[in-house]
């Protein structure tokens, strides 16, 4: 048992306390804590802006705590006064009276960064279809809009997107943010042309934010010379970097008659040992992991009689640049969709170099197979985005509600990144639909229903 003596006296220190979130009806709760006083004897009092007492309030008894007391009061007010009005608490006590005001703080605003994630090359030629994700981060207020608009010959409208994730905060710097994800699918010929460009406009109270994209051809095409087009595929990324070997291949389109042969160099001009494709044309190099991520340049090497004595050459090399950093994988739970026939898992990989990265589905340890549009289970993964230096990507498995509903049968993504090749190899989220469980870190989505007021 703790005794207090009656001969010390410490003036209390008051807290305010302001309910959090908008709650509901038109009344609610201010509270003023009064921590660390001797004698027990306080008395609460209530104020607002201009001096008049107010007496719908409580005061609880003192409750002792170690060797001093707190004391504890609520304080009933209207909405509309809470948003227009500063209110005062204040204590009487034979150490010395206090006061404190009780206001609401401004609502603190901030814009996204907002980044779209165009189609990716394997669903436009596997599924004829383009989608596309838009990934807003870090801003406030929750209360926000995401919309895709479309524009052609100087006309935008309105376009309808697949689905949007859940609302996801987190604490930084002790403020709230909110990070959001929108998604549209369009069919490729219409991402293809180039009359079309499509828009993702995020509007809340911090202002409205706008990204566009139009469809490029890539910058790594064919090399034309005078007699012949040289076209270098790159290797499998699937076969690199999980078999650590794949092809590269070297195909030549004849222009002119007089293509003689077709061959793989290194960077010193030595003929390194490749073989025969399908026609004479092409050079088949085995390239080995090692060699890939490296960066080694080779080089397809073509004689033709146009050029007798000089060959024509097309140099292949990765890029690379720095140490691989590995990347960070979230699998989130089904989202609000907008049909109830389709559920769609996302695989979120961020904050990963080099680019590079495949991501793959299993449903119950099985493989799922990229595949036309009638397959049960149909996945596509988003072309990488930059920021800085790292990058990201988003991958979807799309399937029946039916399916979803079956208790027993487990999803995972499955990630492949050369920064794990000599450790982990792979990352594994899993999911099913009793657990329902997004694999999230630092995000929280538990409101409290009261705080300090700043």
């Amino acid at each position: 048992m703790v005794t207090v003596s009656s001969g010390s006296s410490t003036a209390p220190t008051l807290f305010p306390l302001a309910q959090c979130g908008s709650g509901t009806g038109d009344m609610m709760t201010l509270g003023c804590i009064a921590t660390g006083f001797t004698p027990a004897s306080l008395t609460f009092k209530w104020n607002e802006e201009g001096g008049n007492s107010l007496t719908d309030f409580v005061q609880y008894p003192a409750v002792q705590t170690g060797g001093s007391y707190m004391g504890v009061s609520q304080l009933r007010v209207k909405r509309a006064d809470w948003d227009s009005k500063t209110f005062e608490c204040a204590v009487e006590h034979s150490a010395g009276s206090k006061k404190v005001p009780v206001k609401k703080q401004p609502e603190y605003l901030q814009q996204p960064s907002l980044y779209v994630m165009t189609p990716s090359k394997e669903e436009m030629s596997e599924n004829n279809t383009a989608s596309f994700a838009c990934f807003a981060n870090d801003f406030s207020p929750r209360t926000h809009t995401i919309k895709w608009m479309r524009m052609e010959k100087g006309t935008e409208k309105e376009v309808v997107s697949d689905f949007k994730s859940s609302c996801e905060s987190e604490k930084k710097s002790e403020k709230t943010l909110y990070s959001t994800t929108s998604y549209l699918r369009v069919n490729e010929s219409e991402w293809k042309s180039e009359e079309v460009t499509f828009t993702c406009v995020f509007e809340n109270k911090a202002g409205n934010v706008r990204r566009t994209v139009g469809y490029t051809s890539s910058d790594a095409g064919p090399v034309h010379g005078h007699s012949v087009v040289i076209t270098i595929i790159e290797p499998s990324l699937e076969d690199m970097l999980m078999n650590k070997k794949a092809e590269l291949v070297c195909d030549v389109n004849e222009i002119v008659p007089g293509f003689m042969s077709v061959k793989w160099e290194n960077d010193n001009g030595k003929t390194v040992t490749s073989r025969k494709g399908v026609t004479d044309k092409i050079a088949i190099l085995d390239i080995t992991y090692e060699d890939w991520s490296n960066g080694t340049v080779f080089y397809c090497a073509v004689d033709h009689l146009e050029n007798l004595g000089s060959l024509i050459k097309k140099p292949y090399k990765r890029e690379t640049g720095g140490d691989p950093q590995r990347p960070s994988v979230f699998l989130l739970a089904p989202a609000e969709q907008t049909s109830d026939n389709t559920v769609t898992l996302t695989c979120y990989v961020k904050d990963f170099y080099p680019k590079d990265v495949l991501v793959a589905w299993l449903v119950d340890d099985e493989p799922v197979e990229r595949t036309s549009s009638s397959a049960l289970y149909q996945f596509n993964t988003t072309s990488q985005i930059q920021s800085g230096r790292t990058y990201s990507v988003y991958s979807q498995l799309t399937f029946s509600n039916d399916l979803w509903k079956n208790n027993e049968v487990v999803y995972s993504c499955v990630v492949y990144h050369e920064s794990m090749i000599k450790s982990t190899k792979i990352i594994m989220r899993t999911i099913d639909r009793t657990s329902n469980q997004p694999n999230l870190v630092n995000l929280s989505l538990n409101v409290p229903q009261s705080c300090k007021a700043q």
